[in-house]
């Protein structure tokens, strides 16, 4: 009769085969996953009507932003080109007032600023960009250059460029906050620059023709006839390092070119800014009404980087030309408000201001996507809410569930993880929580869990002890052969092979600071020996020649070199108690009185030589063979001297 709780072997191979072949979902687990699928189907049908009703308002918030920022953007940029133009005009001004005044600065004083290198040029004098000239109170920073292809030095020609220095010195030092630099040119190809950077009249190279350059000459009547002021092209200034626009203001009186001031303004910053694009996969532009484009983001399609001016028609980039078009549509006659559009072929929008002086476009290019995330973010507000309320309802539902269904669950979950990992002593020495006095199925389930669990902890106990004891066998054994295998079989001495792998660590030991001593022995008239005694009495005399050597070095280590040669690596705490050692060993195989009739000493005697291996020994291969060469030649330096004695290799 079966009693309750009892479950034969065939019933627990059952269901522990039902229980790890066909793992299910927790009941708690099924509930909560069909209420969450509920709740995102509700919330994603409010969600879908509220993004359509926010989609619109969305769109018209952030044009209006976007209209906003490019205008903000605009007018800033403008600023430096205005404050260009402005300042250049008060150039101009003071310049013609100068001028007009017959009684400032007159001629003769021309070689007080100005003077002749020998190379043909003409250039203003170090101490004019130095500062160091108390006399004049010069402000630092200007250098002047004058080619050598030039009309003659008329007495107007030298007041005018001493005009020119002083207008520049004037208004260099207060444009230098926003400014690259501030020069003036003249059309008689001269030019006088504030630059405290770099003197760049006094490094100018000598055969340098400036009005053969396109940036004088679009301020000659010959190239300006409508003289107008003229903004040059975007280029990079390698000597300042910085992405540069020069902005030329050509002064005329009565018909004549007299001075151009000008400046560099630096569009590093801006260059940058346009670069890096911005959020959201928004990106900025500049281009000019003639079509060129001035700065794009860095790996736009078909573009290099750092390429300065780029023709939009050759640029090979239908988007960019695309967007070209679409301002040309909406600004025609280059208004300077800023204008949002919509472009179908993009799905972006093109936000766009004026750059007031080079006549550019700043332009922002902002993906359609940036509405619909506007938009999703607005109607997720609502589905965050919507999901709260839900969860609130989904949680307490879970709660309920897990106390009273998953709880004695997942403690047999946990209970079989352990025993899955082989933890088998920690299933069956505690009982995990597990219910096993319940009177229901769970119960009996985690009773014969338990069971089970017992079990195979016994057996896992005792194949534990039977391996651990078949390890210690296989341990020794492989010491012992391990031993065997460094072992002289007739001496019982450490062998060559053991000889090599100690001596190399010897010579490592010694270089790290430890004495060690290394010796030779040989056994004297051996070969006359094993002729008259015999191989048998040769081996028994070699046998004894190695104990007593042991015995006379118990702290040193033995080898049986080769044949009747003997090793002995020794500890030594001095150089005189090894020498004294190995002697005492040359003595004990002598006292062992092994008759010899074929020696002359007439009894069994051994040689050695000897040394203390230095600390700079080399531990190599070649190293090691250099120490046995010097004691072996210390061990025939013993036997020429007559045998049974030792040498020490100082």
């Amino acid at each position: 009769m079966k009693h309750e709780g009892d479950i034969s072997p065939g019933e627990r191979d059952g269901c522990a085969e039902e229980v790890f072949s066909r793992p299910r979902v927790s009941f708690t687990r099924k509930v909560a996953l069909r209420m969450i699928l509920l709740a995102f189907c509700a919330a994603g049908i409010l969600a879908l009507f509220s993004f359509h009703a926010v989609k619109n308002e969305a769109e018209k918030t952030l044009v209006a932003e976007w209209k906003m920022q490019i205008e903000l953007r605009g007018r800033y940029e403008s600023e430096r080109f205005l404050l260009a133009e402005t300042l250049a005009d008060r150039m101009a001004e003071s310049f013609l007032a100068l001028y007009s005044n017959p009684a400032v600065v007159p001629s003769a004083r021309f070689s007080d600023y100005f003077y002749e290198p020998g190379d043909g040029t003409i250039r203003l004098r170090p101490e004019y960009f130095s500062g160091q000239d108390d006399a004049r109170a010069a402000p630092g920073g200007v250098s002047g250059f004058i080619a050598r292809d030039r009309p003659p030095l008329t007495d107007e020609l030298q007041r005018r460029l001493i005009l020119t220095y002083e207008t520049v010195a004037r208004f260099g030092p207060g444009g230098s906050a926003n400014f690259a630099n501030v020069h003036a040119s003249l059309p008689e190809n001269a030019l006088i620059m504030y630059w405290p950077q770099a003197p760049w009249g006094l490094n100018a190279a000598s055969d340098l023709n400036m009005t053969e350059g396109s940036v004088l000459q679009s301020t000659l009547q010959a190239y300006n006839p409508d003289r107008r002021p003229v903004w040059t092209g975007l280029y990079y200034d390698a000597t300042a390092s910085n992405w540069t626009i020069t902005y030329q203001k050509p002064v005329d009186r009565a018909g004549r070119h007299l001075f151009t001031p000008s400046l560099d303004v630096s569009l590093t910053d801006l260059m940058g800014e346009v670069a890096d694009g911005g959020p959201g996969g928004s990106f900025d532009l500049i281009l000019s009404r003639d079509g060129m484009l001035v700065a794009y983001p860095k790996g736009m399609d078909g573009l290099p980087e750092d390429a300065g001016q780029i023709d939009i028609a050759e640029a090979d980039n239908p988007d960019l030309s695309a967007i070209y078009r679409r301002l040309l549509e909406a600004d025609p006659d280059g208004a300077a408000q800023a204008k949002v559009v919509f472009d179908e072929d993009l799905n972006a929008y093109i936000a766009s201001a004026r750059i007031d002086g080079p006549d550019w476009w700043l332009v922002t290019v902002h993906p359609k996507l940036q509405v619909e995330a506007r938009a999703l973010r607005s109607s997720g507000a609502i589905l965050i809410l919507i999901a709260l309320l839900f969860a609130a309802f989904i949680l307490a539902a879970v709660i309920v569930l897990r106390t009273s269904v998953s709880s004695p669950i997942r403690k047999m979950t946990r209970a079989t993880r352990h025993l899955a990992d082989g933890n088998y002593e920690s299933v069956a020495g505690s009982d995990h929580g597990l219910p096993v006095d319940r009177n229901d199925e769970i119960g009996m389930l985690a009773r014969s869990f338990r069971r089970m669990a017992d079990k195979v902890e016994d057996a896992r106990a005792g194949l534990e002890r039977t391996v651990a004891e078949r390890t210690l066998e296989l341990e020794l054994a492989n010491r012992q052969l391990l031993d065997q295998s460094r072992r002289d079989a007739l001496t019982g001495a450490l062998n060559r092979r053991a000889f090599d792998q100690d001596l190399r660590q010897a010579m490592v030991d010694a270089r790290a600071g430890t004495s060690i001593a290394l010796a030779l022995f040989d056994v004297d008239f051996f070969k006359p020996f094993n002729d008259h005694y015999g191989h048998v009495a040769g081996d028994r005399a070699l046998e004894r020649a190695v104990s007593a050597i042991g015995a006379a070095l118990p702290s040193a280590s033995i080898y049986r070199y080769g044949g009747e040669e003997i090793a002995a690596i020794i500890p030594a705490s001095s150089t005189n108690g090894s020498r004294s050692a190995v002697e005492g060993a040359v003595e004990a195989v002598a006292r062992i009185g092994i008759p010899h009739a074929k020696s002359d000493l007439g009894t069994l005697t051994v040689s050695a030589g000897a040394m203390t291996i230095p600390h700079d020994a080399d531990d190599s291969e070649r190293g090691c063979r250099t120490i046995l060469e010097a004691v072996d030649k210390a061990l025939y330096a013993a036997k020429h001297a007559g045998r049974n004695r030792s040498e020490w290799l100082s």
